[in-house]
């Protein structure tokens, strides 16, 4: 019996010692699993060439430096969008923006949907094979609890939900109501005064300490160098000698590398960098905004800034360092897309990829198993632009330049062809060279399931009336960033384009535009019109109603008529309306003509009870 009992005891201890030994392959297994962790830096509204390694020279860049020589540097890594919403769905969705659910900008007001729930996220994808997932920093996707990112596939979240905060009060830095936007897993928190960029490198190594044992994905969504520019004072006096608004700038960029040098720190000091894959790179081009006083980054030699298919709107900064795994200090001299960093991980880390997302795994590439692009050609549509890449030839139509707007011919560069072996700065527009190239270009964007004919660019029409050339004054000051070329545009006998950045249009914000138009003589009238934009995505919406009154000596108006527009809601798309009121012939030298403003954002917007804009063209006076 005794001997029994020892072999039964010996026996029990050996199929405690196999069980406890033998490898657990289910996905979420913390001491078997070797899988990378991958870190992922996304920076706001960083130039194309802000940083050291990408040509700046009066920039201090160490850390993201160092990631590209231990890395891969790109040097023609392109975003789906250039503006952040619909550049953010994509990274996290391997989808183009459309496909994504989320063409435009996200509302930063609570209660808000953004990106559909029914799109698979890398999270959710990385989540679902054992991943730990988490969010720190900017969300800009969605401010319900279904769309805030613990509804997307994160496990842990922590950070503002809308566009941009004040760095220290967290509140909204937009416009009013005044609005708190700090939340940790979709529940409201304070933090008062502290700096928001180092409260996120505190809540990073909390996220990475917590899971050491685990394989997890943290998207690292720094809300730098975006407005507001409040960077750290050191970095405001090494800066100090530079021009304004670039010393703040540069100072907002070398607080991200900080931040950047915190987090590869930390992982050095826990030995987890052999085993984390880093990426970095902005979400778009630098911004020319008002609120960014005009400017501050750089796109080098490359045309265009955020908002514009320009490459400075959509080529970025793109680095990815996984030393032990990749080939380091080399460049990645091909064309890549965000939506490929899907896929692309997904292989990085053994996830089977059943989620046909429109990227491509840029792993045979990165070690050079492969040459060339995944991309035979690419796809943008944002607002009313499009573009096409195919090869070195690059179409776009309706294109922007919100750095110098002027520079584009409303006419001649409705279509812009550049090539990007011969002049990748896209200053010259090959279209007249090549039409050949434009009318395929434009037929295989044609073929693209979110393009439409209503998508091609129209000429400017003119119009010949009475008023064309004529003296006209406003009562009102247009909002300052759209006064345009001052009230002659008004009745200079040419319509704007479907573009409010056009610099065609006069923009009134919240309020309603009363011109009077002087003829220089008493004659007969019978028939006055106003076009005036809806580009509801861009807060503008048609007029709402419109006044004709005359006068024969400029003092004393009489009231002709008024007609009301109908509701547009479902009208989407930007679209130039003319609104026309006719009548019996009437005598007069003075036309009185109120454009009636809706005043705020209809019930139906995503900015509801915020001010409207009202965008106004040529007068016609017939």
């Amino acid at each position: 019996m005794k001997k029994a009992s020892s072999s039964l005891i010996v026996l029990l201890g050996i199929l405690f010692y196999s069980a406890m030994n033998i490898p657990n392959t289910s996905a979420g297994n913390a001491l078997n699993d070797k899988r990378p962790n991958i870190i992922f830096i996304l920076t706001d509204d960083q130039g194309s060439v802000d940083m050291n390694c990408y040509g700046s020279k009066d920039l201090k860049t160490p850390n993201m430096d160092a990631l590209a020589e231990t890395g891969i540097r790109f040097s023609q890594f392109y975003v789906a969008a250039p503006v952040c919403s619909p550049s953010r769905a994509s990274l996290l969705t391997g989808l183009n923006p459309h496909a994504a659910g989320l063409p435009g900008n996200a509302s930063s007001h609570q209660g808000h949907a953004g990106m559909p729930t029914d799109r698979v996220t890398i999270a959710e994808a990385l989540n679902e094979h054992g991943y730990t997932t988490g969010h720190i920093g900017k969300w800009h996707l969605g401010f319900t609890p279904e769309t805030m990112p613990n509804g997307q596939g994160f496990d842990y979240s922590f950070g503002h939900m809308g566009g941009c905060i004040d760095n220290y009060s967290h509140f909204f830095y937009w416009n009013g109501p005044n609005r708190h936007d700090l939340f940790r897993n979709g529940q409201e928190i304070w933090e008062d005064g502290e700096y928001f960029p180092s409260l996120m490198a505190e809540e990073a190594e909390k996220f990475i300490t917590d899971n050491q044992d685990n394989p997890f994905f943290l998207y690292f969504a720094i809300n730098l160098p975006h407005y507001p520019l409040q960077p750290e004072l050191k970095w405001r006096e090494h800066y100090e000698d530079l021009p304004h608004p670039r010393s703040d700038y540069a100072a907002f960029v070398s607080t991200i590398d900080d931040k950047v040098g915190d987090l590869i720190s930390y992982l050095e000091e826990n030995n987890m960098r052999k085993n984390s894959v880093i990426i970095i790179q902005s979400d778009h081009g630098h911004s020319v905004e008002q609120r960014t006083f005009g400017g501050g980054g750089n796109a080098g030699p490359f045309r265009g800034a955020k908002f514009s298919l320009f490459e400075g709107g959509i080529r970025v900064p793109a680095i990815i360092s996984w030393p032990e795994e990749l080939p380091t200090d080399t460049t990645f001299t091909d064309m890549a897309v965000n939506v490929d960093w899907f896929p692309t991980i997904l292989d990085l880390c053994g996830v089977p990829n059943k989620y046909n997302p429109e990227g491509h795994t840029l792993l045979p590439y990165l070690k050079g198993e492969k040459e060339g692009t995944p991309h035979n050609h690419f796809i943008w549509k944002n607002g009313i632009s499009w573009a096409i890449r195919e090869g070195n030839w690059k179409l776009i139509g309706n294109p922007q330049d919100p750095v110098n707007p002027k520079s584009i011919d409303p006419n001649k560069d409705r279509y812009f062809l550049a090539n990007m072996k011969l002049d990748s700065t896209e200053q010259t527009n090959f279209a007249g060279e090549h039409p050949e190239i434009v009318d395929k270009l434009i037929k295989k964007y044609l073929e693209w399931e979110f393009a439409s004919k209503d998508d091609l660019p129209l000429k400017r029409e003119k119009i010949e009336h009475l008023g064309k050339g004529k003296r006209v004054d406003i009562e009102f000051d247009p909002d300052p960033k759209y006064e345009g070329d001052g009230p002659q545009m008004l009745v200079d006998g040419q319509t704007g384009t479907r573009s409010f950045k056009d610099g065609l249009w006069m923009g009134f914000h919240g309020d309603d535009m009363v011109a009077i138009v002087d003829l220089g003589e008493i004659k007969p009238i019978s028939e006055v019109s106003v076009g005036s934009l809806h580009d509801p995505g861009s807060w503008i919406f048609a007029l709402e109603s419109l006044s004709v009154a005359f006068s024969k000596d400029g003092k004393t108006f009489t009231p002709i008529s008024t007609k009301e527009t109908g509701d547009l809601e479902d009208l989407n798309r930007p679209s130039i309306l003319r609104t026309a009121i006719q009548f019996d012939d009437a005598d007069a030298r003075f036309i009185k003509v109120t454009a009636g403003n809706i005043g705020k954002c209809s019930a139906w917007h995503q900015a509801s009870g915020s001010k409207a804009y009202l965008f106004v063209d040529e007068i016609a006076v017939k």
